[in-house]
Formats: C-alpha cells, sequence, structure tokens
C-alpha cells in the first residue's frame, strides 16, 4: 500500500483475511487483529481485489501480524518541497535586506563621524548594491540550472511576442495543463524549453551546458567587479587619515 508519504508492505503470510462491505473500502485483517484499510477506488475493483488477495493466501499463517508489516517513508510530497524552496527564496531576502540595512547603519555612522568622506559610501551603494543583486541572480540561475539537468521536463515552447531588444517571450504547458510564460532570447517560433515539474515557472530555453555556463561565467565576474568595487569605496572612512 502506497500513500503521498510511505510505502507498506504487508506479507500475505500475516494477512488473515480481506474483506469489503460492497463499497470501495478494503479491510485487510492481520493475524494479530490490526486492520488496514485501502481504498479501492471503486465497488467493482474493490470486490476483484479482495478475490485476488484471498485467493493468493497461504495455508498456514504467520501469528505475528503487524510486526511484520514494513512501513518505509517515500520523498517528501510536492507541497512540502515546495515550501522549502520558498524558503530559501525568503533566505536570499533576508539576507539581501540585512545588508541593506547594515550599510545603512554604516552610512549613518559615517555621516557622523566622517562626514567629509561619506561622499564615497554614498557613490559605493550604486555598484555594491548592483553587484550584490547580479550575484544573487546568478547563484538562483545556477540553482534552477542544476535542478532542471536533475529532473527538468523538456517541451515544446511556442512563441507569444518578440521584445524590442532581440528576446522574446515563449509559453508552454507543463504537464498538469497549466500553461506558463517565460523570457528569454528569442529562439525561433517554438524552440525546445525545460522546466522544473515541482516549481513548473522554472524555464529555462538554455539547454546547452557550454552557453550557461559562459553566461553565469559573465554575469559573475560583472556582479564580483561590481561589488568589489562599491565595498572598496565604502571603506574609505574606516581608512587612516
Amino acid at each position: 500500500m502506497v500513500d503521498r508519504a510511505s510505502r507498506t508492505e504487508i506479507p500475505f503470510a500475516v494477512v488473515q483475511e480481506a474483506r469489503t462491505d460492497g463499497g470501495r473500502d478494503v479491510e485487510i485483517v492481520l493475524t494479530d487483529g490490526v486492520v488496514h484499510r485501502v481504498d479501492g477506488g471503486n465497488a467493482t475493483a474493490a470486490s476483484a481485489f479482495v478475490n485476488a488477495l484471498s485467493a493468493a493466501l497461504p495455508e498456514q499463517r504467520d501469528p505475528g501480524g503487524s510486526t511484520r508489516v514494513t512501513v518505509t517513508s517515500l520523498e517528501q510530497p510536492q507541497e512540502e518541497k515546495k515550501k522549502k524552496s520558498e524558503l530559501t527564496d525568503y533566505v536570499a531576502l533576508m539576507i539581501l535586506g540585512t545588508l541593506v540595512l547594515t550599510y545603512l547603519g554604516y552610512a549613518i555612522w559615517a555621516g557622523a563621524t566622517r562626514e567629509s568622506e561619506l561622499i564615497f559610501v554614498i557613490g559605493g551603494a550604486v555598484p555594491f548594491f548592483s553587484g550584490a543583486l547580479m550575484l544573487l541572480f546568478v547563484a538562483d540561475e545556477v540553482r534552477i540550472q542544476l535542478r532542471l539537468r536533475k529532473r527538468g521536463i523538456t517541451v515544446v515552447a511556442r512563441l507569444d511576442f518578440k521584445t524590442t531588444d532581440g528576446a522574446a517571450w515563449y509559453k508552454y504547458t507543463d504537464a498538469d495543463g497549466i500553461e506558463h510564460s517565460n523570457r528569454s532570447k528569442f529562439r525561433g517560433p517554438q524552440p525546445p524549453i525545460a522546466y522544473d515539474p515541482q516549481r513548473p515557472g522554472f524555464a529555462s530555453t538554455d539547454l546547452e551546458w557550454n552557453r550557461v555556463l559562459s553566461k553565469i561565467y559573465a554575469r559573475s565576474t560583472c556582479g564580483l567587479l561590481l561589488f568589489l568595487a562599491g565595498g572598496a569605496s565604502a571603506l574609505v572612512p574606516l581608512m587612516p587619515s
């Protein structure tokens, strides 16, 4: 028996009987009196299952009953996986928020103690946070690409419309029949697109790994340079006069 969280294995030797009241439920009675209930789907299927199981039971039974039953935990339900992924996004926002508040506090301190050098702190804010955002986006892109390589489902996308910057919006349909949109560089009217079945909104038309790596390298290098340049400017008030 399998449900969303576990798989229960019951040996034939510990089954005393199987019965149904004519409905969709099946009761499996073990030799120690413990009863397991199974959803048969409908009355006909439940009756057929009871007949097949009863015919397969051995003459000699094991009195051990439920002690012989094995329960195995299955992979996390989709809802829990989605919550875990959302928690990761929340942590990223918390990190960015903490960085902003810390920088703001530092700017207030610099304005109160090293007013003449406050301009370096203010001027360094733009490249510092631009670089930080780029690095966070790169980290998220890496996370998405690794997920797509591990469990992505590839389907054919449909061109929705092109934009003036050479990109395009595509529509694709997931396994549940829900339509999603994705923006990427224009790749023709019907390019292949891979999406994450756990979060179907995460998708990419970049299916060539070397192209993905080159894009990640370029963006991470640019983000790191901006981050370091802004940080160096912001640290001027801490340098000896």
